[in-house]
């Protein structure tokens, strides 16, 4: 019978060997893409733009902000508080010594609830810039463009250079303890807490009232 005759299996075999090499060159094209995404991603989200010094300048801030805040309030109470010891006539007495040791401890509190939450702050700075990384990454391996992904991590990065801490103003923190002999602090230095002292203080004797 006559008739074109199919391909031979040597023919056939060569094609399957061809695709197959064009599949192998093809992914080791698609991976070298990912691999120079991931690069370009990991240098823009490296340490020459968020190291040690990025996160610590962050971190300052808001020591910067808040802790010279405290050392104000601090001297302020300490100077209304010694005011009225003198005052009451107990400036170099025991309960004088026992205030002054609690603002002193109020202010250890309170330095360091502040650096407490200049940590925390960092840290979740760290976390997002850590998100949008991974971000930059699925944008990467979506696309398989690496020139995107790397735009798209610059700019990201831009936006997170910028990044400032929330910074409040610091609230009355100091509750100097009673003085005594009915003497209390004036309004600027914050207000007494008149049971504080009573049952601490060896001159207190339950009858502390504040002054009109």
């Amino acid at each position: 019978m006559g008739g074109k005759s199919g391909p031979s299996n040597n023919q056939m075999v060569q094609f399957e060997m061809q695709q197959a090499q064009e599949a192998k060159d093809k992914e080791n094209l698609r991976q070298a893409r990912l691999a120079q995404g991931k690069g370009a991603i990991d240098t823009i989200f490296g340490n020459a733009n968020f190291g040690d010094d990025f996160y610590n300048k962050y971190t300052n801030a808001n020591l910067d902000y808040s802790l010279p805040q405290l050392d104000d309030q601090y001297s302020k109470s300490k100077t209304g508080m010694n005011y009225d010891l003198a005052r009451a006539g107990t400036l170099r007495s025991t309960m004088a010594g026992f205030a002054q040791g609690d603002l002193l401890k109020q202010k250890g509190i309170n330095e360091a609830a502040i650096r407490a939450k200049a940590d925390t702050d960092t840290a979740a700075l760290r976390q997002s810039i850590a998100s949008q990384q991974n971000q930059a990454y699925n944008q990467l391996y979506a696309t398989e463009d690496p020139t995107v992904a790397a735009n798209t991590a610059a700019t990201s990065v831009a936006g997170a250079q910028l990044s400032q801490p929330n910074l409040q103003p610091l609230n009355a923190v100091f509750t100097p303890v009673a003085i005594g002999l009915g003497t209390a602090l004036s309004a600027p230095y914050g207000q007494y807490s008149a049971n504080q002292l009573v049952s601490k203080s060896p001159l207190g004797n339950g009858n502390i009232q504040q002054s009109a």
